[in-house]
């Protein structure tokens, strides 16, 4: 069985990833340690661009992992299914 699922306008097809209370806490707890080592804004500032894009990097490759993950394990049940 073959599923195609087209999107009206691709360019606008997006998954969001919610940010969980587990998550949101440890921002909060890093954001205060970094608040408590009282660097000069310019590399506060630095510091915090390159944490949130890291931090971007990692929850989409994360997102990206498991799908691939759950999309080869369907794949595999599928196959067995068959048999």
């Amino acid at each position: 069985m073959k599923m195609n699922i087209e999107f009206l306008d691709p360019s606008n097809a997006a998954v969001e990833i919610p940010k969980t209370d587990a998550y949101l806490k440890s921002a909060q707890i890093i954001g205060e340690k970094l608040n408590a080592l009282n660097l000069p804004n310019q590399q506060h500032n630095s510091f915090v661009k390159d944490l949130l894009e890291h931090t971007e990097i990692a929850r989409q490759e994360a997102f990206l992992s498991g799908f691939s993950m759950g999309f080869s394990m369907a794949l595999d049940l599928a196959k067995e299914a068959k048999k």
